[in-house]
C-alpha cells in the first residue's frame, strides 16, 4: 500500500487548537504562547492523571497533539499527587515567564478546547481522578457538560 501521509491535515488540526485557545485567551495574534499554555497545562494534566486515562485520552487526540501531550512522559511514579495551588504553580511554572497569561485563563482555554474536541466523558473521567479541590477549580473553568 502506498499512501501517502497527509501533514497537511495534522498541522491544520494543531493551528484550529492553538487559534481557539489564542482566541479564548483573548490574544488571538499569539498563537505562540498558546502552543506554550498547551504544552505546559497537557503536561500538569498528564502528570496528575492515572495511566490508563492519560492513554484514553492519548487516543482522542490529533496526531501532533497527541506528540506533544506524551512528549518526555515517564510514568513511573504518577499520577504525582498534587493539590489546587500546586497544580497551578506547574502551570505557570511550565509556562515560563514568556506568555503574559494568568494560569488559570490557560486551564480555562485548554480545557475549553479539549471538552469542543474531545469526547466530553473523557474529560469528566480525567477530572473524576483530580483531588476535590481540583475538581472545584475545574467546574469553575470548564464549560458546562450540557453545552456540547
Amino acid at each position: 500500500m502506498n499512501e501517502q501521509v497527509n501533514f497537511e491535515r495534522y498541522c491544520n488540526e494543531t493551528k484550529s487548537w492553538l487559534t481557539d485557545i489564542a482566541e479564548i485567551m483573548r490574544v488571538p495574534e499569539r498563537t505562540d504562547w498558546a502552543l506554550t499554555v498547551l504544552k505546559a497545562v497537557l503536561h500538569t494534566l498528564r502528570d496528575r492523571t492515572p495511566l490508563e486515562e492519560v492513554f484514553h485520552l492519548s487516543a482522542q487526540l490529533p496526531v501532533m497533539i497527541r506528540g506533544i501531550y506524551l512528549e518526555a512522559y515517564k510514568p513511573t511514579g504518577k499520577p504525582i499527587k498534587m493539590k489546587s495551588e500546586e497544580f497551578m504553580h506547574q502551570i505557570k511554572k511550565r509556562m515560563g515567564p514568556a506568555v503574559e497569561v494568568p494560569p488559570v485563563e490557560a486551564l480555562r482555554a485548554v480545557l475549553t478546547v479539549m471538552y469542543e474536541k474531545t469526547s466530553v466523558g473523557e474529560m469528566d473521567d480525567i477530572r473524576g481522578t483530580m483531588p476535590k479541590d481540583i475538581q472545584k477549580l475545574w467546574d469553575n473553568l470548564a464549560p458546562a457538560a450540557e453545552e456540547f
